[in-house]
């Protein structure tokens, strides 16, 4: 990386590797085909407590706003235009610790480690829904196994 760091999150969007975190919530890109890192625009409002996942050719990232720590905020980076933006989305999850988040059929799910809630994020209709049980969904997400 251009620059060591710790508490981060990473992602993978279209074959590169983006590494995110540390002060202003900085942004890295590493391109394994030319073997090299870039910095890219960091996303707009700094974020503690974050993941982040890609989903249909965009990068998340989810995490507690610094200026009210018990509400998460979801910000997204276009790559082809290097832009990010803030998404309000209704029904945004309220603080999880430690979330991490993973992609399924073009969903976001966003999962807590100190407790069994997970909620999903659909970004082509931008609305957020907790998965309601183990072996149960809130439609339209996809069966999943635990």
């Amino acid at each position: 990386m251009l620059r060591a760091r710790t508490n981060h999150t990473s992602a993978v969007l279209n074959g590169e590797i983006y590494v995110i975190g540390v002060d202003m919530v900085e942004v890295e890109c590493y391109d394994p085909y030319n073997k090299s890192w870039c910095a890219i625009s960091p996303a707009l409002k700094y974020v503690s407590n974050f993941a982040a996942a890609s989903c249909l050719g965009k990068l998340y990232l989810v995490g507690s706003c610094a200026i009210k720590y018990n509400a998460l905020t979801l910000q997204c980076y276009n790559p082809v235009q290097d832009l990010w933006s803030v998404i309000t989305s209704p029904f945004i999850p309220k603080y999880l610790s430690a979330p991490r988040c993973a992609t399924l059929h073009g969903l976001i799910y966003l999962i807590g480690d100190n407790t069994k809630k997970v909620h999903v994020y659909n970004p082509e209709a931008n609305i957020w829904q907790k998965v309601v049980g183990q072996n149960q969904t809130v439609p339209p997400v996809p069966h999943l196994c635990w």
